[in-house]
């Protein structure tokens, strides 16, 4: 997990992977408050940003998730966040296994889950490695409008 804010991009950038330079060029760039909640393609689908709106959920009405093929990137546009995060535990038994077609497997109670609040202009990066719980509200919930870039990991491995 990175986490970061918008404003320190700059300072932070040379030190990640071309790709997630792209990606994070991409979320300072975009107007958002111009956009409909969808997907947007950034460079296909292995490169796209979801734009949505929700309400913050309590721990038990948010399952934690975990990917195989793809990289998150949450941004924060308006509301507050919290995430959950733990490290991948190979004792950890998911309570929905890994679904191909949603690219995630389900978890509920994570031993040792971190949260890291987010306020607008902050942004969570996790590897397919991190279990994480988006989403989450703090006491009560709120209207979240946030941004998911999702990076397939093979972009990794192809720099141009």
């Amino acid at each position: 997990m990175i986490a970061g804010h918008i404003e320190h991009w700059r300072k932070d950038r040379p030190f990640l992977h071309p790709v997630l330079q792209r990606a994070v060029d991409y979320l300072e760039s975009t107007d958002f408050a111009a956009m409909e909640n969808g997907k947007y393609l950034i460079k296909d689908e292995a490169l796209f940003a979801l734009v949505m709106e929700l309400a913050g959920k309590r721990e038990a009405e948010a399952p934690a998730e975990k990917h195989e093929q793809y990289l998150d990137i949450h941004y924060l546009l308006a509301g507050e966040e919290w995430i959950g995060w733990a490290p991948e535990d190979a004792s950890l038994r998911p309570s929905v296994p890994y679904d191909e077609e949603q690219e995630a497997a389900l978890y509920g109670t994570v031993p040792g889950e971190a949260r890291l609040k987010l306020v607008p202009g902050m942004y969570v990066i996790f590897a397919p490695s991190d279990i994480h719980r988006p989403g989450l509200c703090g006491t009560e919930p709120q209207p979240i409008r946030k941004v998911v870039v999702k990076l397939n990991k093979t972009l990794f491995l192809d720099v141009s």
